[in-house]
């Protein structure tokens, strides 16, 4: 997508030569003679660059940069002027200014000080994105397994194609995030950023300002104008996280953007087209939530282009112990340690274990007896509880190995009851304590208090 320039200047064949000859650098040029008129056009060009004349017939080019400033911080200003000294740069550059231009100008030495200047909107908005961002510690996509060797072959041909869309599905814990991040990193968006969103944590009243910004003054309490994930995403990739908890009016908008690659931000009346790939992930059964209605057929279908299942770690377990001594690895370095390994019997109880909480389980198991114990070999008596208990007994009263299917057999009650007795543990583990009790299950605070008020309400 080219980049926008605005040329601000009361002269005429200035406007014009300078339009014309930018338009030869591959650039998108609109122009204005006055302060009014460039507010006008920047609401609906949106520029990304803006070449300001210091010396406007009436006006000062600094007032107008002000302006434009508490509009949209994020444009850079490049001042032009016939009285160029010092003074000048230091009153350019005080009012947000990236550089200034002595007049007559050279168009090479223009499209240089562009160049500057948008490597320099870069640079800030990717630190922009980085503040919003959560830091987080990803593992890599470990597994030799035959589903997960067809898993990573259908990433690398979707990282070839980098504006298709994806839908990632597998159980909580699974690694969606990790898919998706992958997916990014091997595509030739891994120079642009990869924001990502959890569409369950946040309130429904907030997720809609959250993906696509919004105008000042749009709602009480917008005091400046907000971008949205949508346009700090552009050239790079959105990952939508639980995209099952969307509700219904948010989901006819991102299925509008997804038809068109357009939006208005909330209160907004111009559309704003970004290049972003969307990735998007969920555990719901989103066949049934249409039947529910509570998910669009439409948005479905035009998500699920290319699908991606991430088989439970249960369903994988060649990959059990490998993964394990990743994390096992990945600790000890942290904290200090010098674990070599598990034992036999240790790692018989790994493989034995059911493992419903997938691979953030694992990883929070592993991290979590790393700090309390010492030693090169982590033995039986160093796993949880539940690991050293008959590992395999974790359905309620019946084991994995034991277990039959009874006349009138329900899996989505078996699935609540095993739900329901984790849940329970790690709010006894965390001695009430919300927040402890989610990290320990490896789930947001918010679908933590869902879940206790249907098991526990």
């Amino acid at each position: 997508m080219k980049k926008k320039v605005l040329i601000i200047d009361d002269e005429e064949l200035i406007r014009l030569s300078l339009k014309e000859g930018l338009k030869d650098f591959n650039y998108e040029v609109e122009t204005a003679k006055d302060g009014n008129e460039a507010i006008d056009k920047i609401n609906y060009f949106r520029p990304d660059i803006i070449l300001l004349d210091m010396k406007l017939k009436g006006e000062n080019g600094l007032d107008i940069a002000q302006s434009i400033k508490k509009i949209d911080d994020a444009i850079e200003i490049i001042i032009m002027t016939a009285y160029g000294d010092i003074k000048t740069a230091i009153k350019a550059i005080k009012v947000g200014a990236t550089d200034y231009l002595k007049k007559p100008l050279d168009l090479d030495e223009v499209n240089v000080s562009i160049s500057k200047a948008l490597k320099n909107q870069s640079i800030k908005r990717k630190l922009e994105i980085y503040e919003k961002r959560e830091s987080k510690t990803n593992h890599e996509l470990i597994g030799e397994s035959k589903v997960m060797e067809d898993t990573i072959k259908k990433i690398n041909i979707l990282s070839k194609n980098d504006s298709v869309t994806v839908l990632i599905r597998g159980e909580t814990g699974t690694g969606k995030e990790v898919v998706a991040s992958s997916i990014h990193q091997n595509s030739i968006r891994k120079d642009s950023v990869m924001l990502s969103i959890n569409c369950a944590t946040i309130p429904s009243q907030l997720l809609e300002s959250e993906l696509f910004g919004f105008e000042k003054n749009s709602f009480s309490g917008a005091n400046s104008r907000k971008k949205g994930l949508l346009e700090l995403a552009h050239g790079g990739t959105l990952f939508l996280d639980e995209l099952g908890e969307i509700p219904l009016d948010i989901q006819t908008k991102l299925l509008r953007f997804l038809e068109t690659r357009k939006f208005k931000r909330i209160g907004g009346l111009e559309y704003i087209e970004v290049d972003i790939r969307i990735i998007a992930a969920t555990n719901k059964d989103l066949e049934e939530a249409i039947r529910k209605k509570e998910f669009r057929q439409d948005l479905y279908y035009r998500l699920n282009v290319v699908p991606i299942f991430i088989p439970p770690l249960r369903e994988r377990e060649e990959d059990i112990l490998k993964i394990a001594k990743y994390f096992l690895h990945i600790y000890s370095n942290k904290f200090g340690k010098s674990f070599a390994g598990f034992s036999k019997k240790a790692e018989n109880q790994l493989m034995k274990y059911y493992w419903p909480g997938n691979v953030r389980e694992l990883k929070n198991i592993v991290e979590r007896i790393v700090i309390l114990n010492d030693g090169e070999v982590l033995d039986v008596e160093n796993l949880p509880i539940e690991l050293q208990n008959n590992p395999s007994t974790k359905l309620g009263s019946a084991g994995i190995d034991d277990f039959t299917i009874e006349d009138n057999f329900s899996l989505e009650d078996k699935i609540s009851e095993i739900e329901r007795i984790y849940i329970k543990r790690a709010l006894d583990e965390a001695k009430g304590n919300h927040t402890n009790a989610s990290k320990l299950l490896g789930i947001s605070r918010f679908a933590l208090k869902r879940r206790m008020e249907k098991y526990f309400d």
